[in-house]
């Protein structure tokens, strides 16, 4: 049980970010501990973001739905065909930052001048719609070209056969709306994961690569996924940061300038200063295995010498019982001369 909470995601986030002397551990571990661990890293980033995305719509959808309710004239959608209750043209410019140009003509006829003069401004615009009688024309920050969306294709598709003002104010309220946050929600987590993993890892292997050539000038070896590894939890600091400045972007209007430099750098540092405690262990390691080398020299000159002092030993009680038995022949040798003399 103590080995779990050790090993849990926030005491490694924690880690991450204040312990140093820990990178080398980190390092050692399991590549599959570290991804699982950048994993719920960027789970927990891209659902502060989808969040973030789901308030902005919101604001879309409420300045939206107050420009259709105060500014629009009563509409009908029927038979593929809008109409206006209004033979003015309808043109709104910065909207909101999802619709930036709004322009709405639903005459009979609409003349090939004008529709040139609305596509121009248009494409002069980041992202906007021009609604006519019977199409559409849609163009989205990511898009270069504006497109032509005919409303029977609408129709086809979504199953809405006709409608007015008010049902089009009331889809934007009750269950409607939750729904419509929720699939906000879900693409904008889907879209925003894939570009951050992506991102991230290139970020990954960028520090992977610089901590690695790093090492090798400290001559040190350090292999590359060991590398990929310091550089994930390297991460942990600057992308909590990344949230807390996009929070504040978001709620205060507060621009942080230059910030995609800190982020990085921030990651550079932790990466070099790892590669200079992998090194400092290394050199600490050698000064201990000296040192034991060492010992264990001392230990087998003293056994050598012990050795030596037991085979002078043995050989001076082996002199010393020769000379006693060599003794012991001589006085047996004397003892018997006589008795042979006497008889």
């Amino acid at each position: 049980m103590k080995e779990e909470k050790e090993s849990s995601f926030f005491k490694k986030v924690i880690i991450s970010i204040k312990d140093f002397e820990k990178y080398p551990e980190l390092a050692s571990k399991k590549l599959t501990v570290v991804l699982s661990y950048l994993m719920k890293l960027l789970i927990i980033f891209t659902i502060v973001i989808s969040f973030i995305y789901v308030y902005q719509g919101s604001k879309e959808i409420k300045t939206i739905k107050k420009y259709i309710q105060d500014e629009i004239p009563n509409f009908t959608f029927n038979n593929n065909i809008l109409k206006l209750q209004s033979e003015n043209t309808i043109k709104k410019e910065n909207l909101t930052d999802i619709i930036n140009l709004i322009i709405i003509d639903t005459r009979e006829v609409v003349g090939n001048e004008n529709l040139e003069q609305y596509k121009s401004s248009l494409d002069n615009n980041e992202s906007g719609v021009i609604l006519l009688k019977d199409k559409a024309i849609i163009k989205t920050k990511v898009m270069s070209k504006s497109i032509e969306y005919s409303y029977s294709s609408f129709t086809k598709n979504y199953k809405i056969e006709n409608f007015n003002k008010q049902d089009l104010l009331q889809y934007f309220s009750g269950m409607n709306l939750i729904i419509l946050y929720i699939g906000i929600f879900i693409i904008s987590f889907i879209y925003m994961f894939l570009i951050n993993i992506t991102s991230i890892w290139i970020d990954i292997l960028l520090l992977a690569i610089f901590g690695y050539v790093s090492a090798l000038f400290m001559k040190i070896r350090i292999r590359f996924v060991a590398m990929c590894k310091i550089a994930i939890h390297s991460l942990t600091l600057p992308i909590l940061l990344n949230i807390i400045v996009i929070l504040i972007e978001t709620f205060t209007q507060f621009k942080i300038k230059y910030f995609e430099f800190m982020y990085i750098g921030i990651a550079y540092i932790y990466v070099i200063t790892a590669v200079l405690m992998i090194k400092s262990d290394v050199i600490k390691n050698q000064q201990e295995l000296t040192k034991i080398i060492e010992e264990q020299n001392k230990i087998k000159e003293e056994m050598k010498k012990q050795e030596e002092d037991k085979k002078q030993k043995e050989k001076e009680d082996k002199e010393e019982k020769e000379d006693k038995e060599k003794k012991k022949e001589k006085n047996n040798k004397e003892n018997e001369e006589p008795q042979g003399n006497n008889a």
